[in-house]
């Protein structure tokens, strides 16, 4: 009895579940002939659509980079403004043909409300590493909807998103950093949807005014691929930002007050060996400045665990003005021991040869991060 039983609420249940695939099926369908289109019978917007030839479906798409909002190198993130466009052919979707009332570079075309894109199929494609995803929204979500005469589907929308950017600091400030931002499949994997950019001048658009503080910016497309950090391949698309920092902001905050106070440093050895409290005062001063403008300084990038080349320059300037503090230590011991005629020789000498050699360590240095 309990076998019949429960035999007969398995059969309920499978007729009820048909049912309901049957009714949700119909309201699709009922919903998408209001928005001006032609539906076939058997529409599903759970199957994926089927090139004619079989295989799997091919998702065009084109990016307009509309702004670069910020870059946080602390938190090694970028901020980008975006348009993101999608296309791929649908042959179970037609437009009615007193709709096609706008044509494009394609062909013609009609424009649905991107409520619609919650009844029809859509490519299951997210930003990989995306931190935060904001829409600027005022009334209507910035998204669109556009079938072609040929099936061809649309869906556009307006993104800002923070991305993860790893950041190389080595050379740092005459630094490029080059930021890859992925778009991926989720569930779908290679042999079931293909993705590439539109070919040419439609593949990426990028507003000419974008200005940053201290960056020049490039961007470029790059070759779809297949990720190889999971167990199956999924599709996916990438694009590469190019980032030239500016050296302008940091030769005037950094490298010529820092240069003035190793020059301040060396000035400090024209002073009587016998004035010690003007020579050691002059001397601590200028390296507590030079100490609390590195601090300064690292304070503008991550706590990295390595040298960059900003950083070697902040430490030569230091060694610098550290080196006029032996110097006076030494003539004070050479003149207390008598050795007056030897202290005013080794002064003289490290007159001299103080500004020649941070002249020869400056244009070495200059020259090997120039030529990067």
């Amino acid at each position: 009895t309990k076998l019949i039983l429960l035999d007969s609420l398995l059969q309920e249940s499978m007729e009820y579940s048909m049912l309901y695939k049957i009714l949700i099926v119909c309201l699709v369908k009922a919903s998408l002939a209001d928005y001006q289109l032609e539906v076939d019978a058997d529409y599903n917007l759970h199957e994926r659509p089927v090139p004619e030839k079989g295989g799997p479906i091919h998702i065009n798409a084109s990016i307009n980079i509309r702004n670069i909002l910020d870059i946080d190198e602390k938190a090694q993130l970028v901020s980008l403004e975006t348009t993101l466009r999608f296309y791929w052919k649908d042959e179970r979707i037609k437009p009615k043909e007193e709709y096609l009332e706008s044509e494009d570079f394609i062909g013609q075309y009609t424009t649905l409300n991107p409520s619609l894109a919650e009844k029809i199929w859509m490519p299951d494609i997210f930003i990989d590493q995306a931190k935060t995803l904001r829409m600027p929204t005022y009334f209507t979500r910035p998204a669109s909807i556009r079938v072609y005469n040929n099936s061809l589907i649309r869906y556009s929308s307006r993104i800002n998103f923070d991305v993860a950017c790893n950041m190389d600091f080595h050379w740092y400030p005459v630094d490029q950093q080059f930021c890859l931002i992925k778009f991926e499949s989720f569930g779908l994997q290679s042999k079931q949807m293909k993705l590439s950019w539109l070919p040419g001048p439609h593949g990426l658009t990028v507003n000419n005014n974008i200005t940053l503080a201290q960056f020049n910016c490039s961007v470029e497309l790059m070759n779809e691929y297949a990720t190889d950090y999971y167990e199956t391949n999924y599709p996916g698309l990438m694009i590469q930002l190019h980032l030239t920092r500016q050296l302008g902001y940091h030769i005037v905050q950094t490298y010529i007050p820092s240069s003035v106070f190793v020059v301040l440093g060396w000035l400090s050895l024209f002073i009587p060996a016998e004035s010690v409290p003007g020579r050691v005062g002059m001397v601590m001063t200028t390296m507590l400045t030079l100490t609390a403008m590195f601090s300064s300084v690292r304070h503008n990038v991550p706590r990295i665990s390595y040298c960059s080349v900003l950083d070697v320059w902040m430490l030569t300037c230091i060694i610098f003005v550290f080196g006029t503090m032996l110097e006076f230590i030494a003539v004070t011991i050479l003149n207390r021991d008598g050795r007056k005629r030897q202290a005013e020789r080794f002064e003289r000498i490290c007159l001299i040869a103080f500004p020649i050699l941070f002249i020869v360590v400056s244009f070495t240095y200059w020259t090997v991060i120039l030529s990067e």
